[in-house]
């Protein structure tokens, strides 16, 4: 390891790194996947040959010079190289080895209050490993807060169709499972979430900076014994059925030990409800068949209060910003039925019809999906197919293994696949804080597999009452509920006085000016967008707010002044222009206007304009003349701007990103999306906030002594919103992830930490609080998350059509050129150049794997787009790669085995 005397001077050690690629990964299809929390996660993918692992390690090098807190490799190669992020468990393609995470000690995941400790050193590791029954490993891994066990399989494994893909994630998670029981028996905790196939684990040769201590990930000694796959199958298989039942009960224990230190009861027990001999039926039947109402009220934060004297039971609903409830409980619940009698548990009140009783599954989808039950059996599916990261996902193992089994599409569930079994334990009993060894992402950022669409998701609007609320209204209307809170906090930031800010805990506190850009064609629905967060947002009667057409830079100055006479000119009758306004709204609902501002940002300034408005920088010109002077001081206004805009003038915004506009604006679609109901449901009225004891407010849509939100934050005057410590930090660790590299890679993610802080201080103003709260940061990232997904949207049709364009002029000169190449290649040699290429390829890529190898592997690895162009531009009329096995079939180099299903390298070699 190169180091010097101190800890904090640990370096990377590449020949170590080197080995360890080479070891697990070299010569395997496919690649070997790098990432980091210095390049955001997205990583880089290169070969498995000697050239891709260098590459490699100087990649890990590289990484480790920017300080990360881990370098990580992913533990199976992937297919292909991912379209975007890192690539999922759909791209796992070669196994060659298995692997747990032995977290010990404290530093870096310290457990919760209710969670057994890690084993409190190494050696305990090791005991656990080698009492589990599994075989000894192969070798270690020292992560540096962790001792990794590996065992390398004596055949590299390819993952093939789905129920391969199935299977050995049941034989992963399987083994995590059969350590975590083994873990529990001696009294500590275990990571179990390690068993997806695109999982990462740090590479030893790297430097773990988890906590601000720098610790060496080395490579540790093993029996250096390679292992049958099948055997590994059987054995798990054997013990991973116990050691499941065993954590189960370890769940249990820990609901037990959290329901003890909160002073809660504890649900009286009851017989276990097995499922129905029947099979088919819904994932909701499912629920009724297995889960108590318990199982359901407890994750959705009902505390259990008793018996009632009828002998049902009584549930109390949560409780947030000082709510006290009137009784002691909310809910009576029997064994089949619930009645719900608390105007505020966000529940249908009293006895219900038949039909609309709230059973078990109709509960289950009232407190995750809004009540869409339809919603909330997709999502059951998706987690019993492990496919699922919504409230699904958190079920009990055999529960959806049940869904499983009775939702088959053998039962004639048409678009129901066989899933394969969800990843384990169930999730109460790893639940905080993340393993040492699982790098997350940033805080706030979700996972791949739970990488936010280019829509915000159904969870994020049932966080709250006013998100609801906003979500209803632009149902109501037919507009796009993400394009309508963007405006609605545009409205909001429009209404906050320059002297209300957001103080990040770092540098200056800022004004709270918001811009969104709504995306979409012509008639998708972005002016309704607007006014539909008019309705709900509404304009108070004030002199101090400037109403601003986009024109032109010096002009949008010029609306928030006034001529007046100076008092100190002469005779008293000199005209000046002084500030009459302090807050500005600027609207513009078609993309023409969008596209003139593009075309005349040169000349008029407008953009410079707009982006220092967003920071409320200084304006204006010094002219001679005081007559023409343009002045507004340094956070002496703020800015608000709505825009409509359509595809072409949009990518021509984009194109403009090294000015800034870009990145301060929140993207969303104008569009309706998937998820739009059927039937129009009822309008709302306008946002208010009600104050409540100890000045708290809180958003309400009851009638009764409450104030527009609108009305409520114009009036606010000197106010420092405060953001949470954690948020300070993740604030720091993001601007010095920036400095040090990802604004070169990501121009257009600069301004995402005071994208996120002003993000979230609206959601917070919007909700009546004046202090932004660990809710609101978390739903300002997914807002982020999700404004990036539309701008890349944006970006991408943007540059379909650059390459359109390019295409279209190419076309005829491309043709000209293949045909001339192809005539004279043809007269000498008699094979189109590309079948000829892709032949070679083949025989190159057979014979450096060795081996017969599947026909479609070597397709896969063999033919690139520009064959096939080349080939088809040619008037070919045969596809390319069977002209190509055919001919190097005929040239020896290719061996045809299994009808055409197995290949091999021939007796000859191409010169």
């Amino acid at each position: 390891m190169n180091a010097t005397e101190t800890a904090e001077e640990l370096t990377a050690d590449a020949d170590v790194i080197r080995t360890w690629l080479g070891h697990l990964y070299a010569d395997r299809p496919g690649f070997v996947s790098i990432c980091s929390d210095a390049d955001g996660w997205a990583g880089h993918r290169f070969t498995t040959d000697e050239a891709g692992i260098t590459a490699a390690t100087e990649y890990a090098v590289k990484l480790d010079r920017r300080r990360p807190k881990g370098i990580y490799a992913q533990t199976t190669t992937l297919r292909e190289r991912p379209a975007e992020g890192r690539g999922g468990e759909d791209l796992a393609h070669a196994l060659s080895h298995l692997w747990a995470d032995g977290d010990f000690g404290t530093v870096g995941h310290k457990p919760g209050p209710d969670d057994l400790p890690a084993p409190p050193d190494a050696e305990a590791v090791a005991k656990v490993v080698t009492d589990s029954g599994l075989p000894e490993p192969s070798g270690w891994a020292h992560s540096g807060g962790g001792l990794n066990p590996i065992w390398m399989l004596a055949e590299t494994h390819i993952i093939g169709d789905d129920e391969d893909r199935a299977r050995i994630k049941e034989l992963t998670t399987g083994l995590q499972a059969i350590l975590a029981a083994q873990a529990y028996r001696c009294g500590w905790s275990w990571d179990t979430e390690v068993g997806n196939l695109d999982r990462l684990m740090k590479l030893p040769g790297s430097i773990n900076r988890k906590e601000g201590i720098p610790r060496a990930a080395t490579i540790g000694p093993g029996t250096g014994d390679v292992l049958d796959l099948s055997m590994l199958q059987g054995i798990v298989a054997q013990s991973a059925p116990a050691a499941r039942a065993t954590l189960q009960q370890a769940a249990e224990e820990k609901r037990q030990r959290k329901a003890a230190r909160l002073g809660r009861q504890m649900p009286p027990p009851r017989a276990p409800r097995t499922p129905r001999e029947a099979t088919g039926g819904g994932p909701l039947d499912v629920l009724a068949a297995m889960l108590r109402f318990g199982d359901v009220l407890e994750p959705a934060g009902f505390t259990y209060q008793g018996t009632h004297s009828d002998g049902r039971e009584k549930w109390l609903r949560p409780t947030t910003n000082g709510d006290r409830p009137s009784s002691d409980y909310s809910l009576l619940c029997d064994d089949h039925v619930a009645i719900n009698w608390s105007e505020r548990a966000d529940l249908p009140v009293g006895a219900q019809p038949p039909g609309r009783k709230l059973t078990i599954p109709r509960l289950y989808a009232e407190l995750n999906y809004g009540g869409d039950a339809s919603e909330a059996a997709r999502d059951i599916m998706r987690a019993a197919a492990g496919h699922g990261r919504g409230p699904a996902s958190q079920l009990p193992y055999a529960v959806l293994e049940e869904v499983r089994r009775r939702c088959h599409t053998d039962n004639g569930h048409q678009g129901f696949e066989a899933p394969p079994p969800p990843q384990e334990p169930p999730p109460e009993y790893m639940d905080e804080p993340p393993p040492e060894d699982d790098p997350g992402e940033p805080d706030g950022v979700p996972k791949p597999d739970d990488e936010p669409g280019d829509r915000l998701p159904g969870v994020f609007w049932q966080t709250t009452p006013a998100l609801l609320q906003i979500r209803q209204m632009a149902q109501a209307r037919r507009t796009s509920p993400d394009a309508v809170l963007h405006a609605v906090l545009a409205r909001i930031a429009a209404m906050a006085h320059p002297s209300v800010q957001i103080d990040n805990g770092i540098h200056q506190p800022a004004t709270l000016g918001w811009y969104c850009g709504l995306y979409g064609p012509p008639g998708s629905g972005k002016g309704q967008a607007e006014n539909t967060a008019e309705e709900l947002t509404p304009f108070p009667e004030t002199d101090d707010l400037a109403h601003i057409d986009i024109s032109t830079g010096q002009g949008l100055i010029a609306a928030y002044l006034d001529l007046e006479t100076d008092p100190d000119g002469e005779n008293g009758k000199k005209k000046i222009l002084v500030q009459a306004r302090s807050r500005g709204y600027a609207l513009a609902t078609e993309g023409s206007v969008l596209d003139a501002m593009a075309q005349m940002a040169a000349a008029a300034t407008l953009n410079g304009v707009l982006c220092k408005s967003w920071m409320s920088e200084r304006q204006g010109t010094s002219n001679a003349d005081v007559e023409r002077r343009r002045v507004l001081a340094k956070g002496a206004y703020t800015l608000s701007m709505s825009l409509g805009v359509q595809e072409e003038p949009a990518a021509k915004l984009l194109e403009m990103g090294s000015i800034g506009l870009p990145q301060r604006l929140g993207w969303a679609h104008a569009t309706l999306g998937p998820d739009t109901p059927p039937e129009r449901p009822a309008r709302t009225g306008a946002l208010m906030v009600t104050t409540r004891d100890g000045g708290e407010i809180q958003v309400t849509t009851r009638d009764g002594g409450e104030i527009q939100v609108t009305a409520w934050v114009e009036g606010l005057r000197n106010t420092i919103m405060s953001v949470p410590e954690h948020v300070t930090k993740d604030l720091d660790e993001l601007a010095l992830e920036i400095s040090f590299g990802r604004g070169a890679d990501a121009p257009l993610d600069t301004h995402e930490p005071l994208w996120r802080v002003k993000c979230a201080a609206l959601l917070a103003l919007l909700h009546g609080r004046r202090t932004v709260t660990t809710e609101d940061w978390d739903l300002a990232t997914q807002m982020w998350q999700t404004s990036r997904k539309v701008r890349d949207c944006v970006s991408s049709a943007a540059q379909r059509r650059r390459r359109a364009e390019l295409d279209a002029l190419r076309a005829e000169a491309v043709q000209t050129a293949v045909e001339s190449q192809s005539a004279v290649y043809e007269a000498v040699h008699g094979a189109h150049p590309s079948v000829v290429n892709v032949a070679k390829r083949a025989h190159r890529y057979l014979t450096r794997h060795g081996g017969e190898i599947p026909a479609r592997d070597v397709h896969r690895n063999t033919v690139k787009k520009t064959d096939r162009d080349k080939f088809k531009a040619s008037g070919a009329t045969e596809p390319l790669w069977p002209a190509a096995l055919q001919y190097g079939a005929e040239q020896g180099w290719l061996a045809v085995l299994a009808d055409g299903a197995l290949l091999a390298a021939g007796s000859s070699a191409p010169e």
